[in-house]
């Protein structure tokens, strides 16, 4: 009876040790899937250096006059019946397992030579990422793609301004957000720089450079911060040329002439990251 007793003693202190090594294991597996990622985003996780909400709010697929009812002393169409800018081009389908596409292409309504082969290149790059995905959709090999389309336009006196956004998600690749911009003057047919842009709104070049200074180390801040926890992040250099006012080439004259000087990294790498620098 006692050598009974004491393995039945010794197989409830087996069970109770390893009941205990399970929980445990249980509550690790638990606290790594759904308390750790929230805890690191709610708590830890700084916020965004610029909010990116009201800028992406921009993308209406319209052209906005700023208050005018007729731009035909601007420029002549290519199109009376249309928009100085319209969507040339929409699509919204999906081909399970193969591609997500929602996409509205815009054309600037100018006849214009300089206008036309804006329109050329918005159509080889945004269009023909569309039938590249639709071809490769024929293809045994072609991975699940999803692939967003939008665009904004502004005129601002005789200054338009036209911003594209793409999000291109290609199998297991990274996410891209790929953004362009378009700013011409549409009385000479001449693209307008920002120092221009500058000019025309009595900016100093010096302030608006400090700006860029301060968006960018803030975004490296952020970017080193979201390193320590983990996460991913654009490695950016604040030194870079690309960060100069001169060199700065991708920029957009919206609502109320503000102006959006943009950091797409997605247009030349596999990363949604972006820097706005906006002034009002």
């Amino acid at each position: 009876m006692k050598i009974k007793f004491e393995m039945n003693a010794r197989n409830i202190c087996f069970i109770i040790i390893i009941a205990i090594c399970v929980i445990a294991l249980l509550y690790g597996v638990y606290y790594e899937v759904f308390v750790k990622p929230f805890k690191g985003i709610t708590e830890e996780t700084p916020p965004p250096v610029a909010s990116d909400v009201k800028f992406d709010e921009l993308f209406d697929n319209k052209v906005n006059l700023q208050g005018y009812d007729n731009t035909s002393n601007f420029a002549s169409k290519l199109d009376n019946t249309k928009d100085i800018v319209y969507t040339s081009y929409t699509l919204n389908e999906i081909y399970e397992g193969k591609y997500e596409i929602q996409a509205s292409i815009p054309l600037i309504n100018i006849n214009n030579e300089t206008f036309v082969n804006i329109d050329r290149e918005i159509l080889n790059t945004f269009y023909g990422k569309i039938t590249n995905i639709l071809d490769k959709a024929e293809e045994e090999v072609s991975e699940n793609t999803i692939y967003n389309v939008s665009y904004t336009a502004y005129l601002n006196e005789n200054i338009l301004s036209l911003l594209i956004k793409a999000t291109l998600k290609e199998g297991s690749n990274s996410q891209r957000v790929i953004i362009k911009a378009y700013t011409y003057n549409i009385s000479t047919n001449q693209k307008v720089s920002l120092n221009e842009m500058l000019e025309i709104r009595n900016l100093s070049t010096g302030d608006v450079q400090n700006e860029i200074h301060n968006t960018i180390e803030n975004a490296i801040n952020h970017s080193n911060s979201l390193s320590s926890l983990g996460y991913d992040s654009y490695k950016r250099n604040i030194n870079n040329d690309i960060y100069k006012v001169e060199n700065s080439n991708n920029y957009f004259l919206g609502p109320n002439s503000s102006i959006y000087i943009i950091y797409a990294y997605g247009n030349n790498a596999f990363t949604s990251d972006k820097d706005i620098v906006y002034i009002k």
